[in-house]
């Protein structure tokens, strides 16, 4: 097997799709108690299940955004108790979703603040196996400008 990013004589003939290729994005997170993983995704953060695969439940976040919650005995990964990934949602309403999240018990990793490194409002949940849910807004800055133009080309009809 060739390692990654190395060129075979075949992949140097092959061109990589037109971009943008991609349609959209399911990030997997895997769980030992699908069923209260998928009560807190749905009464809590709202979500509606878009596909049931019996072992996978996923959601949409946005138009073209989707999370996948896995059975651990089912699917490629095992759920461990370090979390590598961390769900961010852009949302406009931080303080909002802070008050919201905070009333249903939702445990909080701190406060909403505007960070000091880079120019954003958030904070970060935690949901029933201890994924980091990232909460944000990109405020208004030239270092925004690309990302905030984005979201809201994405957002119209």
């Amino acid at each position: 097997m060739a390692a990654a990013g190395a060129t075979t004589p075949l992949a140097a003939q092959v061109q990589r799709p037109v971009a943008p290729a991609f349609q959209g994005n399911i990030t997997f997170l895997y769980y030992r108690d699908i069923p209260r993983a998928q009560r807190f995704y749905e009464d809590v953060l709202g979500l509606t299940l878009t596909v049931d695969q019996g072992f996978s439940k996923i959601y949409q976040v946005s138009p073209t955004s989707f999370v996948g919650l896995v059975d651990e005995a089912q699917g490629l990964h095992r759920a461990s108790e370090t979390k590598a990934v961390t769900l961010s949602f852009v949302v406009q309403d931080i303080d909002g979703w802070y008050r919201y999240l905070t009333s249903k018990g939702v445990p909080m990793r701190g406060e909403v603040k505007d960070a000091t490194r880079h120019p954003t409002r958030g904070f970060v949940a935690y949901d029933p196996e201890g994924y980091f849910l990232e909460f944000e807004r990109f405020l208004d800055d030239p270092q925004n400008a690309r990302l905030n133009a984005a979201l809201k080309a994405a957002a119209r009809p």
